[in-house]
């Protein structure tokens, strides 16, 4: 077993000489709609599907949307020390203020709250709040620019989905429809936020599967429903700790991944994984404990962000992620149960499997058999075998399966002993498939 790694695309990716270096080391990319443009995001997927046509690996494209946060305008960039008092006001854009377009902020707030911006690097107190502006204190230094978040510590504002931003970026997207693997929605509050963003994703045109970032209380509340209404679910860390405190982190990850892989749900964790290489060449050791730790939980793949986005050591960073999750030895955190006759079968496929001591092939035309074992985390290695593209890389986001892609997929599953050549699930493969594109669930590809 091993995670997969998904870097997210950026300015600093867009600078280096040749991306196909990150490329070859990642199974996934995102690419965060709050801040490309629709050239830039033309760039990035043709870049990334013009590697994989050279290269034969799968590479899952994410759609990151925005979701109804709240922002900061247009504006000049504005240095604020401790102590500095600092005026928000409402507006699309501003100079020597911070301007916030959405009423719903001063709606929110009140005197005493605190304001965090900068992933919580940026702390406020708010001295006075109006309707339409607010004054406020800062309790450490940084840099507000354009297009912040601005969150209020322990609120949570009442925008409904979908917002304007998100159907922008649907429509700029609806462009890629066969090559956007997956859609990831922020700031979904329960099943319903997820079930009601599905339908407009669809009527966008695209096909992409669903994934629920996790980063508010309401989230956490009704987990539950959405692990049922999403694809894969997304534990985004850094905005988690905005609305329960750092302390709380680890606890509260557990309870999701466990959550997660008892439903038989894909999980990933996101944000500030490795966030000092954003100026630095090595993690600090806490970091490296930290990805370790999250790793073993059994999750399906960890997510760089601002590392590789504008971070200055992008390809550093997925080098350090890669030989940390190597060392990681597995085990099973929560197993899921079987819910119908289909689950039974799938859940004895990956019995025998280990109980032989031996690797599984399997045959899927539409990817459900494959899910359906994977559900259950098996301990050796799987291969699978598709008819799609868009199968392919969508399993390659999965901890226990690698896809291989071909014409004639037929819905079957069988457990190889380990103990014959090393080849044989692959030579199997081949002789039901025409493609000669592999990859199997380790390291190696075929």
């Amino acid at each position: 077993m091993f995670t997969k790694i998904v870097a997210t695309l950026g300015p600093s990716t867009d600078r280096l000489p040749d991306i196909t270096a990150l490329l070859s080391k990642v199974h996934g990319v995102r690419i965060n709609m709050s801040h490309a443009s629709p050239s830039e995001v033309e760039a990035r997927v043709n870049a990334v599907r013009k590697y994989e046509e050279t290269s034969g690996r799968y590479i899952a494209i994410i759609a990151d949307l925005r979701g109804p946060s709240v922002r900061t305008g247009l504006m000049r960039p504005l240095q604020i020390t401790a102590g500095a008092r600092v005026s928000f006001k409402l507006a699309e854009k501003g100079d020597g203020f911070v301007p916030v377009p959405r009423r719903e902020f001063f709606e929110v707030i009140e005197e005493g709250d605190e304001v965090l911006m900068l992933d919580g690097k940026l702390v406020l107190r708010i001295i006075s709040a109006a309707q339409t502006s607010a004054e406020a204190e800062s309790l450490s230094s940084g840099v507000i620019s354009s297009n912040k978040a601005i969150v209020v510590k322990g609120k949570e504002y009442h925008i409904e989905q979908p917002v304007e931003e998100d159907i922008r970026a649907l429509q700029t997207l609806s462009r890629f429809r066969d090559d956007v693997d997956y859609v990831a929605l922020s700031l979904v509050r329960d099943g319903a936020d997820v079930r009601k963003m599905r339908s407009v994703v669809e009527e966008a045109g695209l096909t992409s599967g669903i994934m629920a970032k996790i980063e508010t209380k309401s989230a956490v509340d009704k987990i539950e429903e959405i692990i049922n209404a999403a694809d894969y679910i997304v534990i985004a860390r850094g905005d988690l700790a905005l609305h329960y405190g750092l302390e709380y982190i680890p606890k509260v990850q557990r309870l999701l991944v466990e959550r997660s892989l008892s439903a038989g749900r894909p999980v990933a964790v996101a944000t500030q994984l490795l966030d000092s290489m954003q100026t630095n060449t090595t993690p600090t050791r806490a970091e490296v404990n930290d990805v370790y730790t999250t790793a073993s939980l059994g999750v399906d793949s960890l997510w760089l962000t601002n590392e590789t986005a504008s971070g200055e050591h992008p390809l550093e960073a997925v080098d350090w992620l890669r030989r940390i999750v190597s060392q990681v030895e597995f085990g099973r955190l929560k197993a899921a149960s079987p819910a119908d006759a289909r689950d039974r079968f799938a859940k004895a496929v990956v019995d025998m499997a280990e109980d032989m001591g031996g690797e599984i092939a399997v045959y899927s035309m539409t990817g459900t058999l494959a899910k359906r074992i994977a559900k259950f985390r098996p301990m050796t290695t799987v291969y699978v075998g598709v008819n799609e593209r868009r199968l392919a890389r969508m399993l390659e986001l999965r901890e226990d399966v690698g896809a291989h892609m071909g014409p004639r997929a037929c819905g079957r599953a069988g457990a190889y002993l380990r103990g014959g050549p090393r080849e044989a699930p692959l030579q199997i493969l081949r002789q039901s498939l025409d493609s000669h594109v592999w990859a199997q669930r380790r390291h190696t590809y075929y």
